[in-house]
């Protein structure tokens, strides 16, 4: 019989007893009611508030900032007073010029800015003008060029209705890109935060495992059977399956309502955002569920459990809080390091494929580097859990777990 191959340290041999390890921890877990009831609750509050964004706080009153500038300024409260009437709050400014006024409208200072020719005004806006001012905006318009052509047309039907049909706003997109941006920074913010639960939860899950089979000497009867790093692997596959389940059931329900409600348009959730989260979370999950297992395996009590995954939980922690600055500096040296470099390469990296900032050399050399970390670690991981995880009573001591002493 040909001899299958060494898998993650496992011998060809061996790889049907680590598929049975997995096999048991992934059948376990999904029996059970946590699990059931945990997904469908996770569903349900994904949904819920997707909804809610949409129907509540996306609809509430609008109140758009408006700066003019020079002879448009002579528009500003016949807007506020038309736009008003359509449930639509209007503030106004005076701008001193064009230039100061665009950059107002750049930085979010201002909405739209209207400058020029009262027949003809220029609006400027980012990407997108509000529909009722620019209904009303174009209407005052055409009230003014009906005025000029009767004047200047003596009155001639034909003439004015041809100019007022014309006449109307000339509308200057300044940042057409920005309503997508933004949509890629909520995707990238939901692929983080999925992330971060993820891997928080279910790394927990491998620490708890690895007590609950120490607490009650059932690991003694499976270490007679199976090598200890058999049992660390499977466990760890085992229970990132379940994770890997869980997330994407809740992901493709998210992806339905929000493109069902229109929170987001299907462009926004490209592939590289899809598949960046599903290839981070694999490699995110691995690396810290490792850390996870070996940490655990220092302890025998529950009670104990956090004193030595608490530093592994506040790196997570600390990955989740760097995303925010990360995401706001995208193009910083340090922010591109930082989503390259394990272990905070799983969240922040996901997160800046899912915004698009990422470039292709930067994911390929922070999977090469996430991979080549988990490699180590599971050497690492591997050594100090087979040392320990016989070891029940006290709290075993890192250094002793690693030499293999007592």
């Amino acid at each position: 019989m040909q001899r299958l191959p060494d898998i993650a340290g496992i011998g060809g041999e061996a790889f049907h007893t680590f598929f049975l390890i997995a096999r048991r921890e992934f059948i376990t877990r999904v029996r059970t009611r946590f699990f059931q009831i945990g997904t469908v609750i996770l569903v349900v509050v994904m949904a819920a508030y997707i909804i809610l964004q949409v129907n509540v706080f996306n609809k509430a009153s609008t109140t758009v900032k408006v700066g003019f500038v020079g002879d448009a300024q002579s528009l500003a409260q016949p807007l506020k007073t038309a736009a008003g009437a359509n449930s639509v709050k209007i503030e106004t400014s005076d701008v001193s010029d064009v230039a100061s006024g665009q950059s107002e409208v750049r930085d979010g200072t201002i909405d739209a800015l209207v400058s020029g020719q009262l027949s003809a005004p220029d609006v400027a806006v980012k990407d997108k003008l509000d529909p009722t001012v620019e209904a009303t905006l174009t209407s005052l318009v055409k009230v003014i060029v009906l005025n000029q052509a009767i004047t200047s047309a003596g009155g001639d039907p034909a003439t004015i209705d041809s100019r007022v049909g014309a006449a109307g706003i000339h509308l200057v997109l300044l940042d057409p890109n920005a309503a997508q941006r933004t949509q890629d920074t909520v995707v990238s913010l939901f692929v983080a935060i999925l992330l971060y639960t993820a891997i928080v939860l279910y790394g927990q899950f491998v620490a708890a495992g690895v007590v609950e089979e120490k607490a009650n000497r059932i690991i003694e009867i499976l270490l007679s059977t199976v090598r200890p790093r058999q049992l660390m692997l499977g466990k760890v596959v085992g229970i990132g399956l379940v994770g890997l389940l869980q997330l994407v059931v809740v992901g493709v329900v998210a992806f339905g309502v929000a493109t069902r409600t229109h929170a987001l348009t299907v462009p926004s959730f490209t592939l590289h955002a899809v598949a960046g989260g599903i290839l981070w979370f694999i490699l995110g999950f691995v690396l810290f569920a490792l850390m996870f297992a070996a940490a655990a395996s220092l302890v025998s009590r529950q009670e104990d459990l956090a004193a030595v995954t608490t530093p592994i939980t506040l790196v997570i922690v600390g990955t989740y809080i760097a995303y925010f600055w990360v995401v706001a500096n995208p193009t910083q040296p340090l922010a591109i390091a930082l989503s390259i470099i394990p272990p905070f390469s799983p969240v922040l990296m996901a997160s800046r494929m899912a915004s698009g900032d990422a470039q292709a050399w930067q994911v390929v050399l922070a999977i090469i580097l996430a991979v080549g970390a988990i490699a180590a670690l599971n050497t690492l991981a591997a050594r100090i859990y087979q040392n320990s995880v016989l070891r029940v009573g006290t709290r075993v001591r890192l250094l002793e777990a690693w030499r293999g002493t007592s």
